[in-house]
């Protein structure tokens, strides 16, 4: 707060948005495409952040004994559980910015088909395999990982997208990453209700995500031929 400060005025001239401008986006298909690949993206990174704990302790409550902790005792359970779930998701948080430097370098769309490919051939790996509690930390962290750069490769193409409406299409962009996140908590609890598992939610993430991956290739063309020229950015 104390260190932030407006560019100069000759630089950029803020406009009040009204409601009109919102309206205007909304109309804009990239904003749905932006919507979709961040509800993949952010609220993956959201929905396993919530859930991954409640995963863990329903998934390898034995393996919990390895730590010399009595597995009868719900409350240490709850500790290791949270302990790596905390690993997993300090993994997506941390690595955000640099999923934005490989956008820089890169290009967006390039990064988001490396890091939604990885997270479409983990969650395919740990809907199908029943893992060993210390690779399945690993496939959960290396998910965690990708779906945090892929937040940061989002975000490198959103600007060059719409530079002149950054503020609105954040709060647009942002709420989808919101309700991604609910989503998949949803999906993760309704598999684990009516399957006694986790495969099913897995698998519609899977699933999920190669419809993004799909996007991307529908519209890579397009972006790179229109305002991924005039932005004079890598896309």
């Amino acid at each position: 707060m104390f260190m932030a400060k407006d560019a100069p005025a000759d630089v950029y001239t803020a406009r009040p948005k009204k409601l009109k401008d919102y309206g205007k986006l909304l109309k804009d298909k990239d904003t749905w495409w932006f919507n979709l690949f961040y509800a993949v993206s952010f609220g993956g990174f959201v929905g396993f952040a919530g859930y991954m704990k409640v995963y863990l302790m329903n998934t390898y409550q034995a393996d919990m004994s390895a730590f010399g902790l009595d597995v009868i005792n719900e409350g240490n359970v709850k500790v290791v559980a949270g302990y790596f779930g905390a690993l997993c998701i300090f993994a997506g948080a941390i690595l955000r910015p640099v999923g934005g430097a490989v956008a820089d370098r890169l290009g967006g769309v390039k990064s988001l088909y490396i890091f939604f490919g990885t997270v479409t051939l983990l969650a395919i790996l740990n809907a199908t395999m029943t893992l060993p509690f210390g690779v399945a930390i690993l496939v959960l962290f290396l998910i965690m990982a990708n779906l945090g750069m892929a937040n940061g490769a989002v975000f490198q193409l959103v600007p060059q997208r719409f530079g002149k409406d950054i503020g609105i299409m954040t709060g647009i962009i942002g709420a989808a990453g919101g309700l991604g996140g609910t989503a998949l908590i949803k999906t993760l609890g309704w598999s684990k209700g009516a399957f006694d598992g986790y495969s099913a939610g897995f698998m519609i993430f899977a699933g999920v995500v190669l419809v993004a991956l799909m996007g991307i290739s529908l519209v890579k063309t397009r972006w790179r031929t229109t305002w991924g020229v005039a932005a004079g950015g890598r896309i």
